[in-house]
């Protein structure tokens, strides 16, 4: 017996993806399997289809205001489109609309629809009264701000897709310790593995000289923050995304960059040169490298509320915070859990917790699925399993 297959004939005609939107999220609320993998990228994939969820309604959100030019654009426009892109989109867009005009003290203010009027489905609907070019790059560009989106909730771990990725998007992921737990149960013993993994996501000195020894001098540059706070300033390394040759007819102050930080590598958001130099100054390699060797040291062990601020709310309770740290470290419970599922629940049962699947893989390719346990309750964790275990493994690696 094999499942359902779902397969959507439609054409390429973007406003035509409301239908298969709309049937997507119906057998989704049903419980239907659409697919197997959530990292399936085949056209079978119907969740491919779904852009009603959270991610999808923030894409919109900014594209809409990257049109009425509110916000700076997160993806940028279609190199190809002959002509100007943003303006074409909102002319379009307030004959179908989705924009409105109102004339206030005689200074035109453009508004979209209310935010509780700007559904997806109403989107997808309008944008069929556009010409058909500019509807498919309209979607196209609405699709690219989404990928963007889901992208950077990966890379900050807030993506909710049911399994978690590390050591996948330029992470280094260690391993440090693993205590074993040989449970017993009707035919046997099955193990029970608790790891201690470290995710390291910074990017040190010696990685920026190797980065911009293969960029041109013109490419990339260090700025510093002007004001102190807490009596440190911040530093980051800016490339350029395209070679200035490339973008010879662009203003300098206009030139999109990538930027990197000591303490949490590659930045989500790309930034234009004038927008870096309002808050920051231009340095060269000697003053930036003294303050990216102490924010990379410092964030290895402290927070950014103690590095900024000086003290941490979080930790003056007891607990443990790592907001911008270089280094973080996860419990991962793998193995045979479910011989253990009731001591789990004995244990988080005062704790309000969402259960969280994790899927690492090490620099030394070891690959490791389990579920994300809390650091505060590890060690009654491990009392807890230790009391039924025939035996109890510890093993202990170099980080």
């Amino acid at each position: 017996m094999n499942a359902p297959e779902y397969v959507f004939l439609i054409t390429n005609l973007a406003g035509e993806r409301r239908f298969a939107s709309i049937v997507a999220k119906r057998l989704e609320s049903l419980g239907a399997l659409t697919h197997g993998d959530r990292r399936a990228t085949e056209t079978r994939d119907l969740s491919q289809f779904n852009f009603d969820n959270k991610y999808g309604r923030e894409a919109l959100q900014l594209t809409l205001n990257a049109v009425k030019g509110d916000d700076f654009p997160l993806v940028p426009p279609p190199a190809d489109y002959q002509g100007d892109f943003f303006k074409d989109v909102y002319n379009a867009a307030v004959g179908i609309g989705l924009l409105k005009d109102i004339e206030n003290m005689g200074l035109r203010l453009t508004f979209h629809l209310p935010k509780q009027n700007v559904s997806m489905a109403k989107f997808l609907n309008r944008i069929l009264g556009l010409p058909v070019d500019l509807q498919n790059r309209l979607f196209r560009y609405f699709t690219d701000t989404l990928d963007a989106i889901i992208s950077r909730e990966k890379r900050l771990g807030r993506y909710d897709a049911g399994i978690q990725d590390l050591g996948t998007g330029g992470e280094v992921v260690k391993r440090i310790r693993t205590v074993t737990f040989m449970q017993k149960h009707a035919i046997g013993t099955a193990p029970v593995e608790l790891h201690t993994f470290h995710v390291e996501r910074g990017i040190s000195w010696s990685q920026v000289l190797a980065k911009i020894a293969k960029l041109a001098k013109s490419d990339y540059a260090f700025y510093v923050s002007r004001s102190l706070l807490n009596n440190h300033h911040s530093v980051r390394l800016v490339v350029a995304v395209e070679p200035a040759a490339s973008k010879e007819t662009e203003r300098k102050s206009d030139r999109l960059f990538f930027v990197y930080k000591p303490n949490t590598g590659l930045q989500f958001k790309k930034e234009r040169l004038a927008d870096l130099e309002m808050m920051n100054r231009k340095v060269g390699v000697e003053e930036a490298e003294v303050i990216w060797k102490n924010m990379f040291d410092a964030f290895l062990n402290t927070c950014a509320h103690e590095y900024w601020k000086g003290s941490c709310a979080t930790r003056k309770v007891g607990f443990h915070c790592e907001v911008g740290m270089t280094r973080r470290t996860y419990y991962v419970l793998a193995g045979s859990v479910l011989g253990v599922w009731g001591k789990i629940e004995e244990v988080l049962k005062n704790l309000y917790f969402r259960m969280q699947v994790i899927r690492l893989k090490t620099e030394d390719n070891l690959k490791v699925i389990g579920l994300f346990m809390p650091r505060n309750y590890v060690e009654p964790l491990i009392e807890a399993f230790s009391e039924s275990a025939e035996d109890v493994n510890y093993a202990h690696f170099i980080a």
